[in-house]
């Protein structure tokens, strides 16, 4: 079914992460979580602490055929927290052409960064107890596969832009998975990423007692951000309410 999750994903377009600022410098760049192929490389941003600390995935857009992790330099979610004893990673993948067009394939290897992290977390100072992820567009679904389909302790979700793949990526929501957050900026007319995928996870995650909150904007079935907060504020907010969490542990 996995497989089939995907067959939409060639349309999708990269669409940009919530940024602002200038671009923050990674503390490591290009380190290679597998050999398997060129692009399966990690940018890692260390927090300054004395004691291991949590750590944000994120996983780019671009339809699995485009995109790149450096976009994540200028995010505000980075910006914000690094300061703060908040370590980042952002994650490059293959391509959907470099793996024969095999999705699952894909998903699976983008697990191995996860595994790289958490082998590699004393070298880093990273909690591997506190590691959650997110992602734009085809991230998304990248999130929610590693979160739910996966078994790799992540303790929070943050899709953004959740597409068209979703419904068939919805059998795999399990009860005893991690909490999501989601939000959707688009209206009614963006068919890619149309605010019923992201009411889809939510209606999904109610059904088996899953936390979830869905953000989206007016009109979307969504409910809209508290006025004056930020989307990015909010996510922390809940990363750090699941870190504390002894559910996934």
């Amino acid at each position: 079914m996995i497989q089939r999750i995907f067959l939409f994903l060639s349309l999708l377009l990269q669409t940009g992460q919530i940024c602002h600022g200038e671009t923050q410098v990674p503390t490591h760049t290009d380190l290679r979580y597998s050999g398997d192929y060129k692009r399966s490389q990690l940018d890692l941003w260390l927090a300054e602490s004395k004691k291991p600390t949590p750590l944000v995935v994120n996983f780019h857009g671009g339809g699995f055929r485009k995109g790149d992790k450096r976009s994540f330099q200028r995010n505000s979610m980075l910006q914000n927290n690094l300061a703060r004893g908040i370590s980042f990673a952002s994650v490059n993948y293959p391509y959907i052409d470099q793996v024969d067009g095999d999705h699952r394939k894909l998903l699976e290897h983008c697990a191995e960064s996860i595994k790289f992290i958490k082998k590699n977390a004393r070298k880093y100072n990273i909690d591997k107890n506190r590691i959650s992820v997110m992602g734009n567009s085809a991230g998304a679904l990248i999130t929610c596969f590693l979160g739910h389909a996966q078994n790799l302790g992540i303790r929070s979700i943050y899709p953004i832009q959740q597409p068209k793949g979703t419904p068939l990526l919805l059998p795999h929501i399990r009860a005893d998975g991690p909490p999501i957050i989601v939000y959707n900026r688009s209206g009614l007319n963006d068919q890619i990423h149309h605010p019923r995928f992201a009411v889809m996870i939510q209606k999904k995650c109610e059904e088996l007692g899953v936390q979830c909150i869905a953000y989206g904007v007016e009109d979307s079935g969504l409910r809209t951000l508290p006025e004056g907060k930020d989307v990015n504020d909010l996510a922390m907010q809940f990363f750090k309410k699941s870190w504390e969490s002894k559910k996934n542990e």
